[in-house]
């Protein structure tokens, strides 16, 4: 293996970045927050260390570092990273990587700042034996990936577009298509006699719901045989937590407790439109008995977050749409059920579906390079209904970095790398630079 000879420098790299824990916080001076400024910082000192030219937006937003001449190659990262804090379940501190065994341990090993280092190392090892670009390859840092995504935004709008490239923040072989992302709110200025609230986040299938400690709630709950418990002063619905790429293997905690609202007596067009359209439909059947699925699978609904109060009701819906589909076709579906029910509907946030063909030549060679150096034929292509930097540019695709199989352990307490697999996807790097980028 031609990248062995590179294992400390990647190990070291690697560990370099995440023992800054580049977390998202709110800041007067920096769009993201100082540890993510400086891990930004601390990446391109790097890049230009191995004979890169960097780049970094004067406000902060976003950092790049490149190679070469002519038609732009992207490489798109993310050096942000989700919190972690040792008492979720952590064996050490989450920033102090280290290596166990085979593994490198420490929050970002695997999401992302791993595999970015794999393909920043892979193109160095073929620059290092004086091979010849043939084009210019840039290695553009997001840095707020795990958010809201305006570090890839604010990019888009100021700098050149690549023509092509790969995102290393997936699964091999490679993902060829992603879903569309829409998020949505549905609101009522009704109030609400009964303040409850369930979720954490949009993309997640809730794991609690809590209302005050109600003697008809806590009865509907046990009548319908959901689970729950109370407190002195609350009873919390409990479901199981997924991603809402997936909903369907989670259980959620919030539909349960509106069911119990409703069953209670607690009345409200908002309770009455998740019983109704979202109970138990994490597809669209809900709000249409058109089949609006294609090669990339159905309309998918989570419900993520809710609160009800005398203020009123919020729903916060994540759909995820077929590739084929328009989101204002999907919009104006859920606008007529919400306004059946008095609801208004707001968009939160929207995330454009990306297709590229399996016979493309990028896709082509990327598979390519996969299956020579790992010698799997079997493994195919993926859809997915999750979300990477891919979908920001088109002809650009996610490419690993982690191997079918392997423990997929990004956001997880103990987050870690396998070094030999590490290195075995900058292989799968530097063989797919070697057809895409280099003269010969």
């Amino acid at each position: 293996m031609m990248m062995r000879k590179y294992q400390d420098e990647i190990v070291a790299a690697v560990s370099r970045l995440v023992e800054i824990p580049s977390v998202f916080s709110e800041s007067s001076e920096y769009p993201f927050g100082p540890a993510v400024d400086h891990c930004l910082d601390a990446a391109l000192s790097m890049m230009a260390e191995l004979g890169f030219r960097t780049f970094k937006a004067p406000d902060g937003m976003y950092g790049y570092a490149e190679i070469g001449e002519g038609e732009l190659f992207g490489v798109l990262c993310h050096l942000d990273v989700v919190q972690a804090r040792q008492e979720d379940g952590w064996d050490h501190d989450p920033f102090c990587p280290v290596v166990q065994g085979d593994w490198l341990c420490g929050r970002g090993t695997q999401d992302d700042k791993g595999p970015s280092v794999a393909a920043v190392y892979a193109l160095k090892s073929l620059l290092d034996e004086g091979r010849t670009l043939n084009k210019r390859v840039r290695f553009i840092f997001g840095i707020d990936e795990e958010t809201m995504w305006d570090s890839i935004h604010a990019y888009c709008d100021r700098e050149e577009k690549p023509v092509s490239g790969f995102v290393p923040d997936s699964t091999f072989p490679l993902t060829y298509a992603e879903k569309g992302l829409l998020q949505l709110q549905l609101k009522s200025d009704a109030p609400f006699a009964l303040p409850c609230q369930g979720g954490d986040s949009m993309n997640a299938v809730s794991s609690h719901a809590e209302c005050p400690r109600n003697a008809a709630v806590e009865q509907a709950l046990g009548d319908l045989g959901l689970p729950f418990h109370c407190t002195e002063t609350q009873v919390s619905a409990e479901g199981i937590t997924a991603h809402a790429k997936n909903p369907w293997k989670g259980v959620s905690a919030n539909l349960n407790l509106l069911r119990a609202l409703r069953r209670a007596g607690f009345t409200h067009d908002a309770v009455a439109f998740a019983c109704d359209v979202l109970d138990g439909k994490f597809r669209f059947e809900g709000f249409t008995d058109g089949d609006l699925s294609d090669f990339s699978g159905p309309v998918t609904v989570n419900l993520g977050k809710f609160a009800l109060n005398e203020k009123g009701a919020v729903l916060s819906l994540d759909l995820r749409l077929p590739v084929t589909r328009e989101k204002e076709e999907i919009l104006a579906i859920v606008r007529e059920k919400a306004a059946s029910y008095h609801l208004t509907v707001e968009e939160f946030d929207w995330l454009r579906p990306i297709h590229v063909p399996l016979d493309s030549p990028l896709v082509s060679k990327l598979l390519q390079a996969y299956r020579e150096v790992t010698g799997d034929a079997e493994t195919e292509p993926y859809i997915s209904a999750g979300a990477t930097f891919a979908r920001a540019f088109d002809n650009c695709v996610a490419f690993g970095a982690n191997m079918p199989h392997s423990p997929t352990t990004e956001h997880q307490p103990n987050e870690r790398m396998s070094i030999e697999k590490l290195l075995e996807a900058a292989e799968v790097y530097r063989r797919a630079f070697s057809s895409l980028v280099l003269e010969g």
